[in-house]
């Protein structure tokens, strides 16, 4: 198996590209006032509201194999020096979300909410739980939504639960998704863990996709509990109609989509399926650029792919939006309340 992994890998090994030579424009803004959201890199994002913080599955490591810079690893560990020197402040940050246990999207976690977020509550899938405790020391504080607590593919008219944050100002409900194909349509990491690990995994693909892929909904609430923002979150591209938000009686619409470039082009329809369905006023494009062996201040594609495509596909398809491809570490504000 190593050695299959490590064809289709190479495979996906490519040239990387500086997005100004692909006419990609690139968002770099510092320093906003709030409301806004800060790009961590990869499927990793941050965000304060009303006095507590959110927090998306933060990735700072990103190793290459033999440190050379766009070419996928074949083991992994987290970089603690890397993860410190990026990692803003996060305190406040009570929920912290992940779609699913690719090491690109819980490798870091650990350490970040050991050292940086250590009030925060981890929500995820099993897999998710199973593979954060055997971390030293062990993730605990994990909330696994039951399958029923899921909002089901095909059923929006179910929606599943919400979870709240600590101090009620953030909730969030869990939808079911799924992840595109890394190859030719083949997902290279898949499998899940029905058991605690002793220790986290060194070799990639044991960190296994997970049972259940989750897209996020999330709510930034007034005082009085009612959605002043609406955010939809999908970590990894999905075939149409996985990860679609339920429909909702309280009339809310979506003001944020964030998006993950990362194989858009494995499967069909994305991401102009899921956008003629939210129809959000403001598109976040993250995943976009290489995380193998990477410098996050002068970010470059992800090797092999282009999210060129994905950004023509998105303004035909929601040609309301505003659409923003952040810079690492960079921020992006949120539009106007409405």
């Amino acid at each position: 198996m190593p050695r299959a992994l490590m064809l289709c890998l190479l495979l996906l090994s490519g040239c990387v590209h500086d997005p100004k030579d692909l006419g990609l424009e690139i968002s770099d803004q510092h320093n906003l006032a709030e409301p806004k959201i800060q790009f961590l890199g990869v499927g990793g994002w941050l965000l304060h509201w009303q006095g507590e913080g959110l927090l998306l599955a933060p990735s700072f490591s990103n190793p290459a194999f033999l440190g050379i810079k766009g070419i996928p690893p074949l083991r992994v560990a987290a970089d603690d020096e890397r993860i410190d020197r990026y990692m803003p402040p996060a305190d406040d940050v009570s929920m912290l979300l992940v779609g699913h246990a690719h090491y690109d999207h819980l490798l870091d976690v650990p350490r970040v909410v050991s050292q940086h977020a250590p009030n925060a509550t981890v929500y995820g899938s099993e897999t998710v739980a199973h593979i954060l405790r055997g971390a030293e020391p062990p993730i605990t504080r994990v909330v696994v939504p039951r399958d029923e607590q899921i909002t089901s593919v095909g059923k929006p008219q179910l929606p599943g639960t919400w979870f709240y944050s600590s101090g009620k100002h953030i909730r969030a409900m869990p939808i079911e998704s799924m992840h595109a194909g890394h190859i030719f349509g083949i997902n290279l990491l898949p499998g899940s863990y029905d058991h605690d690990l002793s220790e986290l995994p060194s070799y990639v693909g044991n960190w296994k996709l997970g049972k259940h892929t989750l897209a996020w909904l999330i709510d930034l609430l007034d005082a009085n509990g009612n959605p002043v923002y609406r955010i939809h979150y999908q970590d990894s591209a999905a075939q149409p109609p996985y990860g679609f938000p339920p429909l909702l009686s309280d009339g809310k619409g979506i003001d944020v989509e964030i998006l993950c470039a990362g194989s858009w082009d494995q499967v069909s329809h994305y991401p102009s399926g899921l956008l003629n369905v939210t129809k959000p006023r403001l598109v976040i494009v993250g995943h976009w650029e290489n995380f193998f062996g990477n410098d996050p201040l002068q970010p470059q594609t992800i090797p092999g792919q282009s999210p060129v495509g994905m950004l023509d596909a998105i303004t035909k398809s929601a040609p309301q939006a505003r659409v923003v491809v952040p810079a690492p570490l960079s921020e992006v504000a949120l539009p106007a309340p409405q």
